[in-house]
């Protein structure tokens, strides 16, 4: 008589996998919908830019509008600055490359408190690349006075 112990084991692992994919968010465009992203630290390790982004496809192909929340959080060396900003962006995807251009739209928080804070903040910009899962994308953040290494990923809910 044959051991059914081998059959046992594949139909445990097929139902595995079944399970598991299914668990795998299936995203139906690349880019389109909710992200994190955080930058490297810099002004003396002491700063980090960190948000929430999302991607709206437009009618146009591998185009997209964009609106994000980001903060800028600092330690003591930089004063314990601290600012939140609003802003609107357009993101255009080539092959595995993502451009996302921004502007400020407002600044909604900013400490500590300061004359025309609008002018102390410089918009957040990146260049990226589409990881080959399509839950990451890493790359550069850029502005007119630093460029930063920056990560993004896909805000999922863990299924439990």
């Amino acid at each position: 008589m044959k051991s059914r112990r081998p059959l046992h084991r594949l139909a445990a692992i097929l139902g595995c996998t079944v399970a598991l994919s299914a668990a795998m968010p299936a995203f139906a465009d690349d880019v389109a919908g909710d992200w994190l992203f955080d930058t490297s630290k810099f002004a003396d390790n002491d700063c980090q830019i960190s948000g929430r982004i999302t991607f709206t496809q437009t009618p146009v192909k591998n185009t997209y509008t964009c609106v994000f929340e980001s903060e800028q959080i600092c330690g003591r060396i930089n004063g314990n600055l601290y600012i939140k900003v609003r802003q609107k962006c357009t993101a255009q995807r080539i092959g595995k490359q993502v451009a996302i251009k921004t502007v400020v739209d407002k600044i909604l928080d900013h400490r500590p408190k300061i004359p025309y804070p609008a002018e102390s903040y410089l918009a957040d910009n990146f260049i990226v690349q589409l990881s080959n899962n399509k839950a990451e994308m890493n790359g550069s953040h850029y502005d007119a006075q630093r460029q930063l290494k920056a990560r993004f990923w896909r805000d999922v809910e863990l299924i439990g």
